[in-house]
């Protein structure tokens, strides 16, 4: 088989890509290795940066099945607060929750109504590389055992096969040690408690009286369940000694007995996966490769969001693979890691120290009881923390956000 851009991968970020690159003729084929519809350990939050994303990509987000957020409930053991979305020029004013579950196959439905091929149940196992510059995939299907046996020749391939991303791996990508990396549990719950227009969120969680380094969520769904998760970063000292599991159960027993998360209102398994942040693969493109997404470590250290990173990083991917095609200068594709720097390299540096100071449980607790309780505070907190601003020209916390961005790229 052969194509002009192959993608590995067909979540969040592999069918933007696709549906990107198929909008503008670019014969594009996508291999997912299971089948849709397929689960994926989430918490199923889309930000207003991912909205905006689906938006780019034709989503209809008023749609029967998605669960409108119109901001964020903070909970910590000294107070709680609600902070709504800003009214923004850049960015929608809602979030959505909806499950990968059905998430991922409509997004993949979007690329393939665009005209991108999507072949499922089919692995990209590992690259062909020639004379230094990847030029396809040797492939298998994932219920044909043994050794891979056919090819898929491509001009350009794009990693997007998820935060352990295999694939790019032979082709000299690895983790950056020094960048976050978070590991979440969660589970449904199908309980009468209701969060209401709200994603909450819980800044503190407590095993008995020790204060753990981690976050809790409880993000509501349209057909009644709720996402309940907690998630932990390396920057912790003691990171090996905390499981997801620990964590989780942790939290889920300090909620209130009345809104019943328990055994009997469960609906499904605790699963857990890593959350590589920061960028911590390198390097995110090699000739004929780009990586987005999970595969590239695009998470956001403040908050673990990684569904808007995956989408904006295949629409660049999208963007200078079409320059490169349509212009017939391959070379264009190189200047794709300075397009990722450029956008998020100042904004993640100062993520990359919040992470570390989260790690610190002292200083964690310190925070959310003298902070959470000042309104001006959190409001700016939430806007930073999400990414949300309309640069210099906008209010007076856009232009100490812009500031800080521009402090973090000087040092």
């Amino acid at each position: 088989m052969e194509t002009d851009v192959l993608v590995v991968g067909a979540g969040p970020g592999g069918s933007a890509a696709a549906y990107h690159l198929a909008r503008q003729g670019i014969d594009v084929t996508v291999l997912e290795r299971s089948a849709f519809p397929r689960e994926k350990v989430c918490g199923d939050g889309i930000t207003p940066r991912g909205v905006a994303a689906m938006l780019r990509m034709g989503v209809d987000t008023a749609e029967p099945g998605y669960e409108r957020v119109l901001g964020l409930r903070v909970y910590s053991r000294s107070a709680t607060i609600e902070l709504p979305w800003p009214e923004l020029r850049s960015w929608p004013d809602y979030g959505l929750v909806r499950t990968r579950h059905d998430f991922d196959a409509i997004l993949a439905s979007r690329a393939q109504k665009a005209g991108a091929r999507l072949v499922e149940r089919t692995e990209a196992v590992q690259p062909i590389v020639t004379d230094g510059w990847v030029t396809g995939a040797r492939i298998r299907g994932t219920e044909e055992p043994g050794e891979p046996g056919s090819e898929v020749r491509a001009r350009f391939v794009i990693a997007a096969d998820g935060a352990a991303s295999r694939f790019a791996k032979p082709a000299g990508i690895r983790r950056d040690v020094s960048r976050p990396l978070g590991i979440a549990a969660r589970r449904y719950y199908r309980v009468e408690h209701r969060p209401g227009p709200w994603f909450e969120s819980w800044l503190d969680l407590w095993e008995g009286d020790l204060l753990l380094p981690g976050y809790g969520w409880l993000f509501p769904l349209a057909d009644g369940t709720v996402n309940l998760g907690a998630g932990l970063l390396n920057t912790f000292r003691g990171f090996k000694e905390v499981s997801a599991q620990r964590l989780f159960d942790a939290f889920s027993t300090m909620l209130p007995q009345a809104w019943g998360i328990s055994e009997d209102t469960a609906a499904g398994r605790v699963l857990s996966g890593p959350l590589p942040m920061s960028f911590n693969r390198i390097p995110v493109a090699v000739p004929g490769l780009l990586l987005v997404g999970d595969a590239a470590g695009a998470v956001n250290p403040f908050n673990g969001e990684g569904i808007a990173y995956a989408m904006e990083t295949a629409e660049m991917a999208a963007e200078v693979i079409g320059e490169a095609l349509v212009r017939g200068r391959p070379g264009i594709a190189a200047s794709y890691p300075g397009m990722l720097r450029d956008r998020y390299e100042a904004y993640f540096r100062i993520g990359r120290g919040f992470a570390r100071a989260i790690g610190k449980p002292a200083i964690m607790g310190r925070a959310t009881k003298h902070l959470l309780p000042r309104p001006a505070v959190m409001h700016f907190a939430m806007r930073m923390m999400a990414n949300l601003t309309d640069g210099r020209d906008g209010d007076a916390q856009d232009r100490l956000f812009w500031l800080l961005e521009r402090l973090a790229g000087i040092l």
